[in-house]
């Protein structure tokens, strides 16, 4: 489930990182599921600082730019820290 929430994000800004602007909608869609995200880890007690860089890039492409590409790599490489973190975050344990 918490993989789910970050795959769009992910792939948004990677799109971003190579020059490309991604859809409107795909960029909408990624800042709920960061949004949700969030909420997810908070609610169980975790930092959510480890999403902030995909946040502020997720912002830029909102506001209609495009964000630095050495952000969009560190905004990437952080949420893939997080979706390989060993501790479940489905629920299902």
């Amino acid at each position: 489930m918490y993989n789910d929430l970050l795959e769009l994000p992910q792939r948004v800004i990677a799109t971003a990182r190579i020059g490309v602007r991604p859809e409107l909608r795909d960029i909408e869609t990624a800042s709920r599921q960061l949004i949700a995200a969030r909420t997810e880890l908070q609610r169980r007690g975790r930092s959510a600082l480890d999403l902030e860089p995909a946040r502020v890039a997720i912002a830029v492409l909102r506001l209609g730019h495009m964000p630095h590409r050495n952000a969009c790599i560190g905004a990437v490489a952080a949420l893939a820290d997080v979706m390989t973190d060993p501790e479940p975050l489905d629920g299902d344990v």
